[in-house]
């Protein structure tokens, strides 16, 4: 297209990985983003169309997604959404755009763990659940302790933690979906390889494939999940806490990490887009969790503030079938996004905390979320605060994170983070420097 720039689309949805900022900034002298909306959500959000309508190009289309974008003319297509991925690999697919995948419903957590079985990269075994007749059966197949969750959900709600007899025999007493469930034996608990007590024992892995050659551009460490339980169809819901870069992984369990990742792209023949996989790791091996067919939240950032490529734009190239320039992130400091939770998740937020109460706090760089008093906690997907802390050091992140997710306790006592068992996750290495007395823990 001599003279003019391509046109790229963008399937979108609010809570994408990448904000309508992100897209337009990513597309500058690249491309001429297409914000493409379906009805429904245009419906739903027309804030979100206003403003689209005002950076960019907005095309809104119904439910014939390759049918509508074909009469688009565009030159590629992405998406930072995971409720649109079936969508996506569709319309790219039918319209011969770079991005689609040889395998069908790769996304499909029951699908995904059967070729990752097939191919060998992992043991975890898994069954299908449309029925509480269906759940005895795949318990039966399966093995407990397991977790029931959607196979194509979002944000870790739908779950249900079955550790025993007692659990499965209550389980239909308690749900009220059961449709497109997975079965999925538990991946065994570790403690971090590190050796570290603050960090969890699982890690995520940015990757940008392009024709089929995966670059991994950073591995993040994870601060511990939180798990609010309740009854009906969100009997647990896991919620993430915090984002760790760099991983602080012994050599031999980050080369684990990267060669199983690689392995399990191959698997699901990820050929041509960037990708966000999440592993269970300890110091005896490494397992696959769940492959993402997109950018992961949050994380694209914290790359571009520590120095590496812009992950946005990493996957404006691959739409458009270029080769993109990818750099690794490399600051020496370490950087961490932390969402302190609530530890319940119904009801309005009963404490009152001002957003200059949380920039005071040690370490924090940026103030990004503070939960309003009055408001209800969904608003703030239920965390109380959500910040980023620089480190100098990994000795220091430690400390670092204890004390501000132990000053926001303080700050909402009234909803009760002070007792919230998340905290008790958060302990000391013995002999370590606290941050919030200058002694040592013990």
């Amino acid at each position: 297209m001599s003279g003019t720039l391509p046109r790229l689309g963008v399937l979108h949805a609010p809570h994408a990985a990448a904000n309508l900022r992100d897209l337009v900034l990513a597309g500058r002298d690249r491309c001429e983003v297409v914000l493409v909306v379906r009805r429904e959500v245009a419906a739903a959000e027309p804030d979100m169309v206003r403003l689209g309508r005002a950076l960019t190009t907005v095309e809104v289309i119904g439910d014939d997604v390759p049918r509508e974008l074909a009469a688009l003319g565009l030159d590629g297509l992405v998406t930072f959404h995971d409720a649109e991925l079936e969508a996506y690999d569709a319309a790219v697919r039918d319209l011969g755009l770079p991005g689609a995948t040889e395998v069908d419903h790769p996304w499909d957590k029951l699908v995904q763990r059967r070729l990752l079985n097939a191919a060998g990269v992992s043991t975890v075994r898994s069954a299908p659940v449309d029925s509480p007749e269906g759940l005895v059966a795949a318990a039966a197949e399966v093995g407990l302790p397991a977790v029931l969750k959607p196979r194509r959900g979002t944000a870790s709600t739908d779950l249900s933690f079955l550790t025993g007899p007692a659990d499965l025999e209550a389980e239909p007493g308690r749900r009220e979906n059961w449709s497109g469930l997975v079965l999925e034996q538990m991946i065994e608990r570790a403690a971090h390889p590190s050796g570290r007590r603050w960090l969890a024992d699982y890690v995520s892995v940015e990757t940008v494939t392009h024709q089929g050659e995966h670059t991994h551009v950073a591995v993040f460490d994870k601060t511990p999940l939180a798990v609010a339980g309740g009854e009906g169809p969100c009997r647990h819901a896991v919620r993430e806490t915090g984002d760790v870069l760099p991983a602080q992984l012994p050599p031999h369990v980050y080369e684990a990490v990267l060669a199983t990742t690689s392995a399990a792209l191959d698997a699901l023949t990820v050929r041509d887009r960037v990708s966000h996989t999440e592993l269970r790791v300890s110091q005896d091996g490494v397992e696959v969790i769940e492959v993402n067919g997109r950018l992961g939240g949050e994380v694209a950032g914290m790359i571009g503030m520590m120095g590496g490529s812009g992950l946005v734009r990493a996957a404006f190239d691959l739409a458009l079938g270029r080769r993109p320039e990818v750099a690794a992130p490399t600051r020496p400091d370490v950087l961490i996004s932390l969402y302190v939770p609530f530890p319940e998740r119904s009801g309005p937020v009963r404490s009152t905390v001002t957003r200059t109460q949380v920039r005071e706090l040690p370490g924090v760089v940026r103030v990004d979320e503070v939960a309003r008093h009055g408001a209800a906690r969904a608003d703030t997907a239920f965390h109380a605060v959500k910040v980023l802390i620089i480190a100098p050091d990994a000795d220091a992140a430690g400390p670092l994170v204890r004390t501000v997710a132990t000053r926001v306790a303080r700050l909402f006592e009234a909803d009760g983070l002070g007792a919230d068992p998340w905290l008790d996750q958060l302990a000391g290495d013995p002999g370590e420097p606290s941050a919030e007395t200058g002694g040592t823990t013990t």
